[in-house]
């Protein structure tokens, strides 16, 4: 008698595991296609130092022009010496203030705002995208300074 409960409740198990284990594979194979993935929604993120851009101030369009819009609000100005914009890949053209970054820098004063442009490739309408941004240089205090943040977003 004991046995057969046993298998009984080795049966259920096996059973019932199997199923489980099939809905985990479900799911995961969902999540790897971006079911679950937030979409259109833009999102900016990091931007420690100079204060994360407002929602709508960055933008990728199908041609790869990317523009986003920031304002330096760290408590201090910052001079920016070197600026990279990837998509996973290197985007080029990459300018500040419409201007390439050299080895002599941008000063941005405390609150000024600055837009860094880019052309990343020609991704498709409709498509998410993420977008890191990286600079680095010194502040007005002789200070190494670093920042970096991602932004995310459908294309245009």
């Amino acid at each position: 008698m004991n046995m057969k409960k046993a298998q009984a409740a080795m049966e259920y198990l096996m059973t019932y595991g199997w199923a489980i284990i099939i809905v985990i594979i479900v799911a995961a194979a969902l999540y790897a296609m971006g079911l679950f993935s937030p979409g259109s929604a833009s999102v900016a993120t990091k931007f420690n130092n100079i204060g994360t851009p407002a929602i709508g101030a960055w933008q990728l369009l199908s041609d790869g022009s990317f523009i986003v819009k920031l304002s330096n609000n760290a408590p201090f100005a910052v001079n920016i010496t070197s600026l990279t914009v990837s998509t996973g890949i290197d985007c080029t053209n990459v300018q500040l203030n419409g201007a390439a970054v050299t080895a002599a820098g941008v000063w941005l004063g405390i609150g000024t705002d600055f837009n860094i442009t880019a052309t990343c490739g020609t991704p498709s309408t409709g498509s998410v995208y993420g977008v890191d941004i990286d600079m680095s240089g010194f502040n007005d205090k002789g200070m190494t300074f670093a920042e970096s943040g991602r932004v995310t977003g459908t294309v245009a």
